[in-house]
């Protein structure tokens, strides 16, 4: 049975690879801004899986036309963060049948995000919040959107019981490769995704490519410290790091625990694997307050210090106001 989803952020990566994917066997209504649905009405979009560039034709609408009639069962936020103001519009432009959320902001900070935003306008059975992270690279090349199949997820029931059996279901029907895990571990795989997404801040702070960071000692170094000084303060905060989507990240843990100097020898190697794994896909500067500048903020609540996170987020900072 087809069941009614909403997209909201296509036109985007993620919004756009969800849209095609999963309107195959569902009715999908895909979400844009104004500025995008503009765009749309002036370009066509492209979907590249490997086999070469398939016209994007899905159903979008924009923002403010959507309404409770359009009734989806389940809507997934795929619009960069902040998501509080995004979840509470379409909560309330919902009525009173209340969809499943699906959360695939980067960073540490949508679910404490989403709950805050919930307890001020929701009842607690209509709470239904699950977060999901994405392990695909999706490449943009000027109209087109390449990304490789199958798509890995991972997904946590993250607020409220129910929710994660419908939006597994519907993904795997989809041809998703799914993990679940459970909701004690949802923040958890929040902490983990960031660790995998600070990986070669240091580098793009520069300007630098993660293979042209890591050939150079003093930024490679940087890159380390700047892990490392993350995993302690995954630990203050009384979480951990997990394994998830094939992602040994216990062993990079590990690793991290030597010293430094140690590592630096076999520093072209450990670009080689990484660069494998994320593809051409660069790092989104725009989000820097949600990948370094979160770790920083975490680590003041805590009163600790993360001077290395620090320092890559006010150099992105000054980059940023240059350009």
């Amino acid at each position: 049975m087809k069941k009614r989803v909403a997209i909201v952020g296509v036109g985007g990566r993620t919004g756009t690879m969800f849209s095609f994917e999963i309107r195959k066997s569902n009715d999908v209504l895909g979400i844009a801004r104004k500025n995008t649905m503009d765009f749309l009405k002036e370009n066509e979009l492209y979907i590249d899986r490997g086999d070469g560039p398939v016209l994007f034709n899905g159903r979008v609408i924009e923002d403010i036309d959507f309404s409770e009639n359009d009734n989806p069962g389940i809507i997934f936020l795929t619009n960069k963060n902040p998501v509080s103001a995004t979840l509470k519009y379409y909560f309330q432009k919902c009525g009173l049948n209340k969809p499943i959320f699906v959360l695939s902001q980067n960073g540490i900070d949508a679910i404490n995000s989403a709950k805050k935003t919930l307890e001020e306008i929701a009842k607690p059975e209509d709470i239904k919040v699950v977060r999901m992270v994405l392990s695909n690279a999706i490449d943009k090349q000027k109209n087109c959107f390449k990304y490789s199949v199958p798509i890995k997820v991972a997904l946590a029931q993250a607020l409220g019981d129910t929710g994660i059996k419908d939006v597994s279901s519907l993904l795997k029907e989809s041809g998703f490769h799914v993990s679940k895990f459970s909701k004690r571990n949802a923040q958890n795989l929040e902490f983990s995704k960031l660790f995998l997404n600070l990986i070669g801040m240091a580098s793009a702070s520069r300007g630098l490519t993660i293979s042209e960071g890591f050939q150079d000692k003093e930024v490679f170094v940087e890159e380390i410290e700047a892990l490392k000084e993350y995993i302690e303060v995954v630990r203050f905060a009384g979480g951990k790091l997990i394994n998830f989507l094939g992602y040994p990240i216990n062993l990079f843990v590990l690793l991290l625990s030597l010293p430094t100097s140690f590592l630096i020898p076999f520093r072209n190697k450990l670009s080689s694997i990484i660069s494998k794994g994320r593809g051409n896909k660069p790092k989104d500067l725009d989000e820097i307050d949600y990948y370094n500048g979160a770790v920083s903020s975490l680590a003041k609540e805590l009163s600790k210090k993360a001077p290395v996170n620090q320092k890559i987020y006010w150099r992105v900072l000054e980059k940023l106001k240059k350009f």
